[in-house]
């Protein structure tokens, strides 16, 4: 609960960051702003609960234009509409619950439900009124294609955003295993990475490279916890994703401790040099790590 709750404030502040100066002036209508993109995204990634975090935005940033309470409901639904008919329109349209921008297919899915989300978003501004109802419905549009689009990319590759899913459907990883303290299982660990990494044509260097990654910090997390089993899932893409998960003690192998030895000092290094992004995080007694490379 903690977690989903951190995630609504971090997407409401998202919302009233970018929303706010632009309120504050006072001069563009309420649908105008870069604001637009962000149900599309943080709804797409998050479901509801970036939904509910832009709705939360969105009042908040209400409070410096003073605007009638008929302009926020009518913000409101446009990003319940368009964060939520993203989300489930993208997972019913795209059956394995990935989010990746790679291929036309993933474009052209984003790009339709964008259009059609975007009608609707003009409509909910202005029924009665085809002028304001266009220029609300193209400045939805606008930005969900030429902001939407980038953060999209950035959130599914590099940064490897760990999407909510809809009930009843689960996110597929192209490997899965789990390393117990012995030499076998990682053996094994291996021979399962080199096997998904060839179905998904990965050029074998970078294969060693996540094999490595996996192993040290395997390593520094049975040291610390030697009973330690260790799940691991891993998506190949332009950068390899490699999740870690343990129960037990709050124990982050990114830390260097006083008492270590170069050696180890320096495979942790060469961890960090090597990773776009490595991250730990601790909650309810499960530990996970998260090393892009």
């Amino acid at each position: 609960m903690r977690e989903k709750l951190k995630l609504i404030f971090l997407c409401s502040l998202a919302y009233f960051v970018i929303d706010a100066p632009v309120q504050m002036t006072n001069v563009l209508p309420s649908f105008a702003g870069i604001k637009n993109f962000l149900p599309f995204t943080l709804g797409l990634f998050f479901g509801a609960y970036g939904v509910s975090g832009c709705v939360i935005g969105c009042i908040a940033s209400a409070f410096f234009a003073n605007p009638s309470a008929s302009d926020v409901i009518r913000e409101c639904s446009c990003v319940i509409v368009t964060g939520l008919g993203m989300f489930y329109g993208w997972h019913f349209l795209k059956k394995s619950g990935r989010i990746s921008f790679k291929t036309w297919p993933d474009y052209s899915r984003y790009i339709l439900l964008l259009v059609i989300l975007s009608l609707f978003s003009g409509v909910i501004y202005s029924p009665s009124g085809l002028a304001v109802s266009v220029q609300a419905g193209l400045a939805y549009f606008l930005t969900g294609l030429f902001i939407g689009v980038p953060v999209n990319i950035l959130f599914s590759s590099l940064l490897y955003i760990e999407p909510v899913m809809p009930h009843g459907k689960f996110l597929t990883y192209d490997a899965e295993f789990c390393l117990l303290p012995s030499a076998e299982s990682l053996e094994g660990a291996n021979e399962i990475l080199e096997m998904s990494a060839m179905k998904r044509g990965v050029n074998i260097k970078r294969v060693l490279e996540i094999q490595s990654c996996i192993e040290e910090l395997a390593i520094r997390i049975q040291n610390a916890q030697p009973d330690a089993r260790i799940s691991v899932s891993v998506i190949f893409g332009d950068a390899i994703s490699a999740r870690l998960h343990y129960s037990g003690e709050k124990y982050n192998p990114f830390h260097i401790s006083k008492d270590e030895d170069e050696i180890d000092i320096m495979s942790l290094k060469i961890i960090k040099h090597r990773a776009i992004r490595a991250s730990f995080s601790y909650s309810g007694g499960e530990n996970t790590v998260h090393a892009v490379v």
